[in-house]
């Protein structure tokens, strides 16, 4: 009877412990079911990443050739449309007015260098004042002043070329008076060695290639390629300069680059034909651009676990980025970015996963 009486109170007990513990049947828990994700893989880079834009030939130098003083025009040392030689006489003005401007100045200049010579003579022994000698020097200083403008003026009727250059028509002739009315423009003087080819991109295509995203020296290094009318063959060049802001009016930026020994039919003020290219990325593979967010893309594992993987992109075309580091170009990643996935399985339900496996 007390073994049967503990038993029962065994069985009581473990039926109360069973009713606290709130010991229910065992149900099937409904596991959370696993996404479907699209697969992409690194393709092979097979586009040319190119835009072409109408460019102006432009002068890297550009000077007008003036008269600055007033004299009569007395020869005319080339013919227009020639190409004259740094230092070369372009024009001589008639210089007698001057030289006799200079030589009663200088004249001037020596009485009063005498006048202040005998007055510092005299001062030791006060026979003038410390205001005369003053007044003497005063006058001697100015004196030499007006002998060296007439002297820099003399010098302006022998009118030379800057630099090596294209010289335009001469809009003067010989025997007119040129200089009268302030500076009288003579003729223009174009550098054609280099030129210059100016070009513009709107905003989207100038982030597309990197122009306002790249830092300046990387920028100068990108490729061009200029067709000219009446060529057949492309001329090479790099870009050397990037505006340092947008025109508000047109969301343009500016854009030049240079062509050093320039084909001799080629003037300032030339359309050209001017192909931008991508620089040439060091991994010729691409990606979907709904893969990469934040400078990260998503890999999945053959077990369908996905990762987070940093890595370097650069513009490719509307769709696609270009993978500037790309070590395993088998490897499948999410084709819409899902950070939230990270570290989750997930079921892959395109035709990358049977294409790769």
């Amino acid at each position: 009877m007390k073994i049967l009486s503990v038993a029962c109170r065994f069985g009581l007990l473990v039926m109360a412990g069973c009713a606290l513990a709130g010991c229910k049947p065992q149900q099937n828990a409904h596991p959370q079911p696993v996404p479907a994700v699209s697969v992409s893989v690194p393709q092979k880079l097979t586009f040319d990443p190119s835009i072409t834009v109408t460019g102006t030939l432009s002068a890297s130098e550009q000077v007008q050739i003036v008269a600055r003083v007033a004299a009569t025009l007395q020869s005319v040392n080339f013919r227009d449309g020639d190409i004259v030689h740094a230092g070369q006489v372009l024009f001589t003005l008639d210089s007698s007015t001057l030289q006799a401007q200079l030589n009663s100045d200088q004249a001037t200049l020596v009485n009063n260098q005498r006048a202040t010579d005998r007055d510092q003579a005299l001062y030791p022994s006060h026979v003038i004042s410390l205001s005369d000698l003053q007044n003497a020097q005063t006058a001697r200083d100015q004196a030499q002043a007006q002998r060296d403008i007439a002297q820099i003026n003399l010098g302006y009727t022998r009118i030379t070329a800057p630099f090596t250059g294209r010289i335009g028509r001469r809009t003067v002739d010989v025997g007119n008076l040129v200089g009268s009315s302030g500076n009288t423009v003579l003729a223009t003087l174009n550098k054609i060695d280099p030129l210059y080819v100016t070009f513009s991109l709107n905003q989207s295509d100038a982030t597309r290639f990197g122009i306002i995203a790249a830092r300046s020296d990387a920028v100068e290094h990108q490729p061009v390629d200029i067709q000219v009318p009446g060529l057949n063959e492309p001329l090479h060049t790099t870009i050397d300069f990037v505006d340092n802001q947008l025109d508000s009016a047109s969301g343009n930026i500016t854009l030049r680059a240079t062509l050093n020994q320039p084909p001799v039919n080629l003037l300032p003020g030339m359309f050209v034909q001017v192909t931008l290219h991508a620089a040439t990325p060091d991994s010729p593979w691409q990606l979907p651009v709904t893969a990469v967010k934040d400078g990260s893309i998503f890999p999945v594992s053959p077990d369908g676990t996905v990762s987070q993987l940093r890595i370097n992109t650069a513009p490719g075309s509307d769709e696609h980025v270009i993978l500037l580091s790309a070590n395993d170009t088998t490897q499948r990643v999410l084709t819409y970015a899902r950070p939230d996935l990270v570290g989750k399985k997930v079921n892959v339900s395109n035709e990358a996963q049977s294409q790769h496996d």
